[in-house]
């Protein structure tokens, strides 16, 4: 073979590969691109072809050192070992990427859950509406006020209920814990019964929106939103994220399609453990608000910077679970 003649017809496929394996070494993996990821693939691959051709006629040392050379790097590219990330950047994307991402996906779950929510809200609100009377029989004994009205001066009259840290942080802890008992049971029913964690959507909103028209009716709305906004802006949709996760289990467990249970259930649980965790974390949060800003009256903090900071948590939540638009790559399987 013309060695002269080897050597000229490849010259550019080796001189592409240098400068591939020069440019890989100098960034990262996603600034370097797929498309040339591939083409220093498949000129790796042509020229380890070229090393083993010129190997079977010739012993010219500076070509096979410089074939060798040349695949020698690429090899030490391409199966490199992979660097995992650190274990704050894998939170940080977890929270940031992941949970996101399986929201959007699973959007359908979540949209007919607050269905189910908002349903019962007007339902309770209207059988109040047309009878006062009803807030008796509907709402219970815990949450019923006989006059929403005078439930309102006796707070606005009165000393703060929470007036130290302690108090804040120890009536924060107790009401986290009951609203993750209350997400963690409706989460259990749709995975179980999938009809059960409607239903207790509906009686949910139902008490919801019966407590709404007290308080509309007494004529005290603004203290209503004021007192229930800051952490009913966390704590309603996170309920209903709870219970979107058991809808989404409950579909896995019970309407399998063509799957396996097993298998089905094995996919789906990514999506279900990042919505509980979103859940419990929008939880915790909604209580410590609850045992804090939310049960300061007015002359503490006026009702309309209570009910702005109750649209803006409210917003900042759907927008970062829904509104914002994935970068390239980032959407999960």
């Amino acid at each position: 073979m013309d060695i002269e003649g080897f050597i000229a017809s490849r010259r550019s496929r080796w001189a592409r590969l240098e400068e591939l394996l020069t440019k890989a070494g100098n960034t990262t993996e996603r600034d370097f691109g797929y498309a040339r990821i591939a083409e220093l693939v498949r000129l790796y691959r042509q020229t380890c072809s070229d090393l083993n051709q010129a190997r079977s006629f010739t012993a010219n040392p500076e070509l096979l050192g410089r074939l060798n050379l040349l695949t020698g790097q690429g090899y030490r590219y391409l199966y490199r070992g992979r660097t995992k990330p650190g274990r704050r950047r894998s939170i940080v994307r977890f929270f940031l990427v992941e949970i996101p991402s399986t929201f959007r996906r699973e959007s359908a779950f979540v949209l007919t859950a607050a269905a189910a929510l908002l349903l019962g809200a007007v339902v309770g609100a209207a059988a109040v509406f047309s009878d006062s009377s009803n807030a008796h029989r509907l709402i219970p004994g815990d949450f019923f006020t006989e006059s929403p009205r005078e439930r309102v001066e006796q707070i606005e009259n009165g000393h703060e209920r929470i007036n130290s840290v302690g108090k804040a942080a120890g009536f924060g802890a107790y009401l986290y814990t009951h609203n993750i008992q209350v997400a963690f049971l409706a989460f259990s029913l749709g995975a179980l019964t999938i009809v059960g964690g409607y239903l207790l959507l509906f009686y949910n909103g139902v008490i919801l929106g019966a407590v709404a028209a007290s308080y509309f009716l007494d004529g005290v709305q603004l203290f209503f939103f004021a007192w229930v906004g800051p952490h009913g802006a966390l704590e309603i949709p996170a309920i209903v994220f709870g219970a979107a996760a058991g809808l989404r289990a409950g579909q896995a467990l019970l309407l399998p399609g063509d799957q396996s249970v097993e298998s089905s259930v094995r996919a789906s649980f990514p999506a279900i453990w990042r919505m509980m965790a979103a859940t419990a974390c929008t939880l915790v949060l909604a209580g410590l608000i609850e045992g804090s800003f939310s049960q300061f009256s007015a002359k503490t903090f006026p009702y309309p910077l209570k009910i702005s900071v109750a649209v803006i948590l409210f917003l900042s939540l759907v927008t970062f679970l829904f509104g914002r638009k994935p970068s390239s790559g980032e959407e999960l399987p």
